[in-house]
C-alpha cells in the first residue's frame, strides 16, 4: 500500500535554534578549523569512553548533524572512531557499545574485527541502510551480527510504532527497553527483515501492516532509518536514549544549563559537557562503566547462597527451544480486497521465487544423473523423468523439453511473479493473493518426486531408543535397517546413551537400560548396518543424565535423578536456586567441570568404541541445560564447578549475576572452556585409540554469542580447531524459507574450518511435500548432505519417495550411490562434480541453458582440467595434486559468475545453487586435506 505523506510545515524558530546550536558546537568546542581533526583523530585520554561512534566517508558530509543530534540526545562524551582505523578487535578497546550510523560500505576486515569484538561482550547500534553497497560476503557477515538487514526504503515518510504484542517471553525481554511511540514525529525510513530466528521486531511502521522499523537481537540494535540526518529530532533521541539504556546505563534529556552553554567543555565529542547529575548517569559519565568484554544485558542478582528449599520462582513461560521448530516465516490467505503491505509483497515473491528455484533445481537433479557429459553443444536427446506429486507413483519418461504439468506450474509460477507488482499497484490485491497461491499449489502439486538423485552425500538419520526398544529383537531392528537401505540412508545416529542408561549390557555403567535388557541392540545395529553397506554412529546424550520422561516409561517417580547421579550426587549440574532438576525440561545434567563425571564419559565413550567397532560417535547434549540468566535463572553451580571457580577467581560463582561485570564474563568463559575442553579430550581419545571413528555433534543453530550466553555451547570453536569431523545443526523449521534463512550461514567457512555440516530436517509436523522440499533445500546449499529426525516419523510415502531416488535396487548397490563425504571426500568432491557437468550437459542438450559460445569453450575447456585433476585427487591423494585441484577450483569459481550472467538473468536460484555445490566441493577439500593427508 501507498503510505501518505503527512502535511510538515517548517518550523522558522527551530531552524534558527539549530543554526545557533551548529555555531556553538564550532566555537564553543575549538577553533572551527580544528573540528574534523579533533573528530578524526581521538584522544589518548578517551580510554574510559564507553560509547564509540564510528566515521567513514559515507556520513562525513552529515557528521555534523550527527554529533549535534548526539549531544541533543544527552550524549556529549564519547569516542568517534575513523572506520579505515579498525583492523581488529583491539582497535574497539575501550568501547562497550559501538554506533554505526548510516554506513554502507564496510570491508570484511572491518567486519571481521567487529565481530571479534562483539564476541568479547561488545553491543552494536546500527541505522540506515548498513552495508547496502559491501561486497555478498560482507552483507551476509553483517546480517549475523545485527540480526536483521535492510531490504528497502519506504516511498513516505512514517512513525516507527513499538511493537507490544509479544507472543513469548523471549519477545518482551527483548523489546521491554522501546520508548513510547511519538505520534507526530515522522521519519523516511526502510523496511528491516530479521536474519535470524532470534531476532525480534521492536517496532513496525505504522500503516505498513508489521513492516518492521527497529529489530533488536541479543547483542545489536537496528534502527530502520538514517539517523541524524533528517526527520524529527525527537524521533532519533528517544531511539537513542532507549538503545543505550538497554545495554545497562540510563541516559536523560539535554539539560537546559548544557543548552546555554555552561558547564564543563569538552571537545572530544564536538558539544559542550555539562556537570554531572546527581542520580543518573550524565553526558560526562559512561553510559556502562562496565569494562566493554563485560557488557550483557542486566538480571536480578543471584542468591549469596542457595535456598532451603528446592521449590524457588520459575521464570514465567521459561522457553526451552531444545523440542521446538521455528515457525514459519509466512501465512497467506485468500481474503477479499485486504491491502499488501510492502513488507508483505516482498515476502511472497520471494517464497515463490525460491519454490520455484528449488523446484526447478529437483527437476534438473532428477533428469541428469543418467546424462552423458557433453559440453560442445546440444547434439543429443536424453529421455526425461516426468515431475510428479504421486508420491508413490512409478517412473514416466517424455521428450527432452520439461512438458505436461512440471512446465504448466513452472510457467505459472513465473506468469505470477511477473504480474505480481502490477496487480499490488493497481491495488488488486485478491488477484494477486488468489494466483500466488494458485502457483504455489501448482508447485506443491507437481514437485518431481520421481528420478535418481546422485549420491556422494550424508543421507543420515537418527535411530530413537523408542524404535530401538519397539523392535524389541535383532529381528525386529532388522526390519528398520532393510527399509534404511532401500531408502538410501548411509549415516544411522543409533541411540546408544539415554537417560544415564547405556542400550547394552555395560561394564561400566551402573546398569543397562532396563527396557532392552535381554538382547545387545549395539551389537545387532552393527552387525545390521555393516551388512547393509551402512555406517553406524553411537549417539549419545553426554551431559543429560535422568530424564523425567524416561521415568515414566520405567514407572519411576518423575525426580528420580537416573542410575548415575543415584550412585554419585556430587556430579550433579545445579542451578542458581539448588535445584538439580531443570524446571522445564524435567532432565538432569551432570556438571561438566568435574573431573570424575568426564572421566567416567570417556570410559562409556572408550567401552562403546572398543567393544563394538562403531563407525561414528555423535555427542548430543555436548553444552549447559538452557538458562536465561536475564530472568535470574542459570545452571553450572556443581561442586566442582563452584570449587575450581573460586580458586581460580576467588569468589563463589552463585554469588554472581550478569551486572557482576568482568566476573560474570569469566564465570560464562569458565563454564564454555569446560564444555571446549570435553570435546577435545573426546577427539584426543578416539583419534590416538580409534583414528577411523567419525566424531560429530548434534548442536543448536542459534547466533554463536547467544549459545554462549545461554547454554554454553561453542562448537565453532571444536569446527575450527579439527576437533569433529561433521557438525549437526538442528536447524527445524516449519517451511523451508526458514530453514534455508537458519541453515545457510552456518555453512561458512570461517565456521566450519576443516569440518564437514549435515543440517537437519524434524519431519514431525512436517507435510511430506514440505520434508521433500527441505530436503532439497540442503542439498541447494554448500553442505555434505542432510540429517533427518527421526526413523520413527519416516511415512510410507517418504519411505517410497528415498528409495525411488536415492535407494538401493537389485541393479543400484549402496555403494553405488557414491561415497560418503566424510569417509571419502576427495571422491566425493569428483563425484559431486560430474553431476554438476551432467546438469550443464542436460541444460546444453534441451537449449535451457543461455550461454554464448565464447563462454562456453572458456567453462568446457577449464570444466574438462579441474575435472581431471578431482579424479587425479581422488585416485591417489597428494598434496601436490591438492593443490593443483584448488589452483583450478579456484579459478573455475572466479570465471563461473560471469560465464552464467545471461543464464543468470532469469535463472538466479539455480546460478546460485552450483555456486553453491562448487563452494561445497572447497569444504570437502579442505576436509580432506586433514584427514586424508595429515593423518598419513
Amino acid at each position: 500500500m501507498q503510505l501518505k505523506k503527512p502535511h510538515i510545515m517548517p518550523d522558522i524558530r527551530l531552524q534558527a535554534r539549530k543554526t545557533r546550536l551548529l555555531v556553538s558546537v564550532l566555537v564553543g568546542t575549538l577553533a572551527s578549523s580544528l573540528v574534523n581533526l579533533l573528530v578524526l583523530l581521538p584522544s589518548p585520554g578517551l580510554t574510559e569512553s564507553v560509547l564509540g561512534v564510528v566515521r567513514s566517508s559515507d556520513n562525513s558530509a552529515d557528521w555534523i548533524k550527527i554529533t549535534t543530534r548526539l549531544w541533543e540526545s544527552g550524549i556529549g562524551r564519547y569516542k568517534p572512531i575513523n572506520l579505515e582505523d579498525i583492523k581488529s578487535a583491539t582497535d574497539l578497546a575501550g568501547v562497550s557499545v559501538l554506533f554505526l550510523p548510516n554506513i554502507e560500505t564496510l570491508s570484511a576486515v572491518q567486519v571481521k574485527a567487529i565481530e571479534e569484538w562483539m564476541k568479547q561482550g561488545g553491543r552494536l547500534i546500527a541505522t540506515g541502510p548498513v552495508g547496502r553497497s559491501s561486497p555478498a560476503l560482507v552483507r551476509q557477515s553483517l546480517r549475523s551480527l545485527l540480526g536483521a538487514y535492510w531490504a528497502f526504503p519506504l516511498t513516505q515518510a512514517t512513525t516507527p510504532e513499538p511493537r507490544i504484542r509479544c507472543r513469548d517471553i523471549a519477545c518482551k525481554v527483548s523489546t521491554n527497553w522501546v520508548p513510547p511511540e511519538q505520534a507526530n514525529a515522522t521519519v523516511k525510513g526502510g523496511v528491516l527483515i530479521p536474519a535470524d530466528m532470534n531476532s525480534q521486531t521492536a517496532a513496525i511502521w505504522k500503516q505498513s501492516d508489521g513492516s518492521s522499523a527497529v529489530v533488536a537481537s541479543d547483542r545489536a540494535t537496528y534502527l530502520g532509518w538514517r539517523w541524524g540526518t533528517d526527520g524529527s529530532p525527537e524521533l532519533d533521541r528517544i531511539w537513542m536514549q532507549a538503545s543505550l539504556t538497554r545495554w545497562g546505563g540510563t541516559v536523560g534529556p539535554a539539560p537546559d544549563v548544557a543548552r546555554s552553554g555552561q558547564g564543563s567543555g569538552d571537545s572530544r565529542g564536538g558539544a559542550p559537557v555539562p556537570a554531572p547529575e546527581q542520580g543518573r548517569i550524565s553526558r560526562s559519565t559512561p553510559v556502562n562503566p562496565s569494562p566493554p568484554s563485560t557488557l550483557l544485558p542486566p538480571s536480578p542478582p543471584s542468591p549469596p547462597s542457595f535456598p532451603s528449599s528446592p521449590s524457588g520462582p520459575v521464570p514465567e513461560n521459561f522457553t526451552d527451544p531444545s523440542e521446538q521448530s521455528a515457525p514459519a516465516g509466512l501465512d497467506v490467505e485468500a481474503s477479499a480486497n485486504k491491502p499488501i503491505s510492502t513488507i508483505e509483497a516482498y515476502l511472497m515473491r520471494q517464497e515463490l521465487t525460491n519454490l520455484l528455484g528449488r523446484f526447478e533445481s529437483s527437476l534438473i537433479a532428477a533428469n541428469s544423473a543418467n546424462v552423458a557429459i557433453n559440453l560442445n553443444a546440444a547434439s543429443f536427446a536424453p529421455q526425461l523423468v516426468a515431475a510428479t506429486n504421486n508420491i508413490g507413483g512409478g517412473v514416466a519418461t517424455r521428450p527432452p523439453v520439461i512438458q505436461g504439468a512440471a512446465a504448466g506450474a513452472i510457467a505459472q509460477a513465473k506468469q505470477v511473479l511477473q504480474e505480481f507488482d502490477r496487480l499490488i499497484a493497481a491495488q488488486n490485491y485478491s488477484a494477486a493473493r488468489q494466483q500466488w497461491l494458485q502457483a504455489r499449489q501448482q508447485l506443491w502439486r507437481n514437485y518431481p518426486t520421481e528420478g535418481q538423485r546422485v549420491g556422494a552425500e550424508i543421507r543420515a538419520v537418527w535411530l530413537d531408543r523408542g524404535s530401538i526398544v519397539k523392535a524389541g529383537s535383532e529381528q525386529g531392528l532388522a526390519a528398520i535397517f532393510d527399509r534404511l537401505a532401500q531408502a538410501g540412508i548411509n549415516t544411522v545416529f543409533f541411540e546408544t546413551l539415554n537417560a544415564g542408561y547405556p542400550i547394552y549390557p555395560s561394564q561400566v555403567a551402573p546398569q543397562q537400560n532396563p527396557l532392552t535388557v535381554g538382547w545387545d541392540p549395539m551389537e545387532a545395529a552393527v552387525k545390521l548396518a555393516h551388512e547393509r553397506g551402512m555406517e553406524l554412529h553411537a549417539w549419545i546424550w553426554t551431559f543429560a543424565t535422568g530424564n523425567k520422561r524416561h521415568n515414566t516409561l520405567l514407572g519411576l517417580s518423575g525426580d528420580y535423578p537416573g542410575p548415575v547421579l543415584s550412585a554419585h550426587p556430587d556430579w550433579a549440574n545445579i542451578d542458581n536456586q539448588g535445584r538439580r532438576q531443570h524446571v522445564n525440561d524435567g532432565k538432569f545434567y551432570l556438571d561438566p567441570a568435574n573431573k570424575e563425571a568426564r572421566s567416567y564419559l570417556l570410559q562409556i565413550i572408550g567401552e562403546i568404541s572398543s567393544k563394538y567397532k562403531v563407525d561414528g560417535l555423535q555427542l548430543d547434549y555436548i553444552r549447559y541445560p538452557f538458562q536465561d540468566p536475564n530472568l535470574g535463572f542459570s545452571y553450572g553451580y556443581g561442586k566442582a564447578a563452584r570449587e575450581q571457580f573460586q580458586q581460580s577467581y576467588g569468589v563463589d560463582p552463585v554469588k554472581l549475576s550478569p551486572d557482576s561485570g568482568d566476573l560474570w564474563r569469566k564465570w560464562t568463559e569458565f563454564k564454555t572452556e569446560q564444555i571446549n575442553s570435553f570435546v577435545a579430550e573426546v577427539s584426543q581419545f578416539l583419534r590416538q585409540n580409534y583414528p577411523r571413528t567419525i566424531i560429530s555433534v548434534a548442536v543448536f543453530p542459534h547466533p554463536e554469542s547467544q549459545r554462549i550466553y545461554k547454554i554454553q555451547q561453542n562448537w565453532e570453536v571444536w569446527a575450527r580447531r579439527g576437533d569433529v569431523d561433521l557438525i549437526v545443526p538442528m536447524t527445524y523449521a516449519l517451511d523451508t524459507n526458514r530453514l534455508q534463512r537458519i541453515a545457510q550461514p552456518l555453512a561458512r567457512e570461517q565456521n566450519l574450518g576443516t569440518t564437514l555440516i549435515a543440517p537437519a530436517v524434524k519431519l514431525l509436523q512436517l507435510p511430506e511435500i514440505v520434508a521433500i522440499d527441505q530436503i532439497q533445500a540442503l542439498r541447494d546449499l554448500p553442505t555434505g548432505g542432510y540429517s533427518i529426525f527421526a526413523v520413527e516419523t519416516i511415512s510410507n510415502n517418504l519411505q517410497s519417495f528415498f528409495s525411488r531416488t536415492q535407494g538401493q535396487t537389485p541393479v543400484r548397490s549402496q555403494s553405488a550411490n557414491g561415497p560418503i563425504p566424510y569417509r571419502q571426500p576427495f571422491e566425493a568432491a569428483a563425484v559431486r562434480y560430474t553431476a554438476l557437468k551432467q546438469e550443464w550437459s542436460l541444460l546444453l542438450a534441451t537449449n535451457q541453458l543461455r550461454i554464448s559460445n565464447s563462454e562456453l569453450n572458456g567453462l568446457r575447456s577449464q570444466s574438462d582440467e579441474l575435472a581431471q585433476a578431482l579424479s587425479a585427487l581422488a585416485a591417489n591423494p597428494s598434496a601436490d595434486k591438492l593443490g593443483n585441484a584448488r589452483r583450478l577450483l579456484e579459478a573455475f569459481e572466479s570465471q563461473f559468475q560471469n560465464s552464467m550472467r545471461l543464464h543468470s538473468m532469469e535463472n538466479g536460484y539455480q546460478v546460485q545453487t552450483w555456486q553453491n555445490r562448487l563452494a561445497s566441493l572447497e569444504m570437502l577439500l579442505r576436509y580432506g586435506e586433514r584427514v586424508e593427508l595429515n593423518r598419513r
